[in-house]
């Protein structure tokens, strides 16, 4: 399986193993007894990606330990489906998404004027989703999907997830009062848990740095960080560090500006039994 998400992963984290030893891609076919074609095929993932031939590369690069075995781990598991290819046709924007979300051990999610879908009830979903003319089996599909996203934050090894929310995104009644209420009761209890962060950034503040637009960052175990920005029909993966930089740059006055742990879980009550007394 050639040119997907993950296959495009694994193809990068090859290309810069041998990137870092200095080795230039005609050395490292020599040193193989391959044609430099075929190793430029696989480090742009334009041919399938063998585990034998990964574990050939990783010998001749000196790559060892949990690296090796991570590596040849993401190679056996190109060939296996995901569960989001199993009897879906996703766009590939989406599929790129997910396999990001699978992959990243930390994601902060700077949201602007909804919130956070890794942290969505299925009903404020269901509002957004709905909000377009889409047939009720096609919301249904999307609504599920969102909801087997979120596995990510109680796996075992479950990924960290830090949420900067604008205070817009919570005045904006999405699925009317009681569908809000419960959102942002579940949020709160969301984190209660250790790998998960809301910090709320309050229109008192006027200007912060994240203004700029809604952005996802997610940072992984050994490959560089990646920026996702998502538009109506379509999204971008950002990975050039110097186009990357200004997004940590961005979550760095964050950090400083939202209001912290306690009074972020304040608000978010504060609004939660507002939202409740509309509903009585």
């Amino acid at each position: 399986m050639a040119d997907t998400p993950r296959a495009r992963t694994l193809a990068k984290e090859l290309r810069a193993a041998r990137a870092a030893t200095g080795m230039t891609a005609r050395e490292l076919a020599r040193a193989l007894g391959w044609s430099e074609a075929k190793v430029s095929r696989i480090e742009t993932a334009r041919r399938g990606i063998l585990v034998d031939n990964v574990k050939a590369m990783l010998e001749v690069l000196k790559v060892n330990g949990k690296d090796r075995d991570r590596l040849i781990k993401m190679a056996a598991a190109v060939r296996e489906p995901a569960w989001w290819e199993v009897g879906r046709d996703l766009p590939e924007q989406l599929s790129a998404l997910i396999d990001a979300e699978s992959r990243a051990k930390r994601i902060t999610d700077v949201t602007l004027n909804v919130l956070p879908g890794l942290l969505q009830t299925r009903a404020y979903t269901r509002s957004i989703v709905a909000s377009v003319d889409l047939a009720e089996e096609e919301i249904d599909e999307r609504v599920g999907i969102r909801q087997m996203r979120q596995g990510i934050l109680s796996r075992r090894n479950p990924v960290e997830l830090r949420t900067f929310i604008d205070e817009a995104a919570l005045i904006r009644p999405i699925g009317g009062p009681r569908v809000m209420a419960q959102q942002l009761r579940q949020i709160v209890t969301a984190t209660e848990e250790s790998n998960i962060s809301a910090r709320v950034l309050p229109m008192s503040m006027g200007v912060h740095a994240g203004l700029s637009g809604t952005f996802v960052l997610f940072e992984f175990g050994r490959a560089r960080p990646v920026v996702y920005l998502e538009a109506r029909s379509s999204g971008a993966f950002i990975d050039e560090p110097d186009h990357v930089q200004p997004f940590l740059d961005s979550v760095e006055l964050l950090e400083a500006q939202a209001s912290d742990s306690d009074g972020s879980r304040e608000i978010l009550n504060a609004y939660a039994r507002q939202y409740e007394r509309e509903t009585e």
